[in-house]
């Protein structure tokens, strides 16, 4: 009986990335539904008294880390922003793990603060 190895090797392989397909989970539709609240959130309001301001630190690097950092104003509801911003970052941790995500690992450095300028939260690094 003569063995067609070739045939072995693409039923091998078609069977690893079905294996691998079962274990993928899609976080994207939520994540982006998210993460445009998030942005629409932080744009609501004009930038005039950088008091009046802050940021947090968005998304989940698989390194460790954030992705960005966002500004916010203190007059939007914060408790409901800061809320979607842990729900986004916790969301890409799990697709980074679960989906096996991998990305640089450069360090995204904080702000020291925020100005405002033409109305725009402007972040500050020293």
């Amino acid at each position: 009986m003569k063995i067609n190895y070739t045939f072995l090797f693409l039923l091998f392989l078609s069977s690893c990335f079905a294996f691998e397909s079962e274990q993928k989970v899609d976080f994207s539709a939520e994540m982006e539904e998210l993460y445009e609240e998030i942005q629409n959130l932080s744009s609501s309001q004009t930038c005039s008294d950088p008091d009046e301001w802050s940021f947090v630190a968005l998304g989940s690097k698989p390194c460790g880390g954030p992705w960005e950092y966002i500004a916010y104003s203190k007059q939007i509801n914060v408790l409901e922003f800061l809320a979607k911003v842990k729900r986004y970052n916790e969301l890409q941790e799990q697709d980074n793990i679960q989906n096996n995500r991998f990305s640089d690992c450069m360090y995204v450095s904080p702000p020291k603060s925020v100005i405002c300028q033409n109305g725009e939260p402007i972040f500050v690094y020293e």
